[in-house]
């Protein structure tokens, strides 16, 4: 099987040491695991990544945080229509067409939301090529009418939980939805201290709203317990919202260190005494769940989204089903004040999971091996269905 991957250009694809990215991780585990079962692989991406598949550079080197769409727009062109010239028996897509999209608007103030919108006839034609798109994101504000779209036209989707994938079936033909398929993590790069006497949370992630750290802060401070921050804050809504709602309320014994190497990422979060999920959204998926959990290390997080499903009894779920929360709040509502005090009342249930409960759990659900089990299977069912269909749209 030939496959052709195509990632955002913004950060580099690298086996080892990934900084930041979820999708490029995902893509990285993806394609190594893919690329050692034999499979002719092409990774379309910037020209300063790592992989042991064809790389095809799509600029020389990452375009970097915060560059303009139109700069994104333009590498997608480029690697789409390269990898048509290949004709590879699938295009696995990780940025949902981005050339031919168009933001009309971007609304963002604490959190990213633009007006975007797919722009059909700037399409390059795959012809019976099947194009299969990752959904990294959340059934949310353009993303739904952009997928349904791409749907019309015959492409085809994987999600990445079960939570998730009830969210897009409303705008998708469920021939077209492939499965899902959980994101994997090197379980060999994460382990357990199963004698830590851990004095800190931490918390992981882009800062904005619909993540909440300002509640895994308020959290931290009610139980009187340090937290590390680590996290993305280049982009103009996230340093407003930390500028916002966290600077100010940082104490001495708090400690935010931005992005750091994935070695010193691994080692905060298997020394921790808890992952802090603290998110005002309903996450599709959330990485940061997965190493926490190969860490030992449980997650407290609210029963929302793919939570619930990945978590289980690993780690400590609040219930948030009555709080009328809303990652488009500018400001500490009621409900937010009540989910920190229901998180607070349950931190002491942390004590009673054992470490080798969420690492047994990780190895079950996000080995490489499970994955490219997955889109292996995916990858064949739009194979057929393409040919079975040709041309005419569901």
């Amino acid at each position: 099987m030939k496959i052709c991957i195509i990632a955002p250009a913004v950060i580099p694809i690298l086996i080892h040491g990934q900084k930041y990215g979820g999708i490029e991780t995902v893509v990285s585990i993806a394609s190594e695991e893919l690329v050692k079962r034999g499979y002719d692989v092409y990774l379309f991406a910037s020209g300063d990544s790592e992989t042991s598949a064809y790389l095809v550079a799509t600029t020389p080197k990452s375009l970097g945080q915060g560059v303009s769409f139109e700069q994104e727009k333009s590498c997608n062109l480029k690697a789409y229509e390269m990898a048509v010239t290949e004709r590879p028996d699938v295009i696995w897509d990780h940025t949902l067409a981005i050339h031919a999209q168009k933001m009309r608007k971007d609304n963002s103030r604490f959190l990213f939301k633009a007006d975007i919108v797919l722009q059909k006839k700037e399409l390059v034609d795959t012809g019976d090529i099947p194009i299969v798109h990752t959904l990294h994101g959340p059934a949310k504000d353009h993303l739904p009418k952009l997928i349904q779209d791409l749907a019309k036209i015959g492409n085809y989707f994987v999600s990445i939980s079960k939570d998730q994938a009830r969210s897009y079936l409303k705008y998708i033909n469920i021939r077209q939805h492939l499965g899902t398929v959980y994101n994997a993590i090197d379980l060999d790069f994460y382990s357990v201290n199963g004698n830590k006497k851990s004095s800190y949370l931490i918390w992981v992630g882009r800062f904005c709203m619909e993540k909440g750290p300002h509640i895994a802060l308020a959290v931290a401070h009610k139980v009187k317990m340090p937290i590390v921050f680590i996290g993305k804050m280049s982009e103009t809504h996230e340093i407003a919202y930390f500028e916002k709602f966290i600077k100010p309320y940082l104490k001495s014994q708090d400690k935010f260190l931005g992005v750091v190497g994935a070695d010193k990422k691994t080692k905060l979060l298997r020394e921790a005494k808890a992952t802090m999920m603290t998110n005002i959204w309903a996450e599709p998926f959330g990485l940061v769940v997965a190493e926490s959990m190969a860490s030992g290390t449980p997650v407290v997080g609210p029963a929302l989204g793919s939570l619930t499903e990945l978590i289980d009894h690993s780690g400590v779920l609040i219930s948030v089903d009555d709080l009328d929360l809303d990652e488009n709040d500018t400001k500490v509502t009621s409900s937010q004040l009540k989910y920190i005090d229901r998180t607070v009342s349950k931190m002491n249930e942390i004590d009673k999971i054992p470490r080798t409960v969420p690492r047994k759990r990780a190895e079950y659900l996000f080995s490489s091996q499970h994955n490219a089990d997955g889109y292996e299977e995916a990858f064949l069912k739009a194979m057929y269905l393409k040919k079975e269909n040709g041309k005419v749209l569901f």
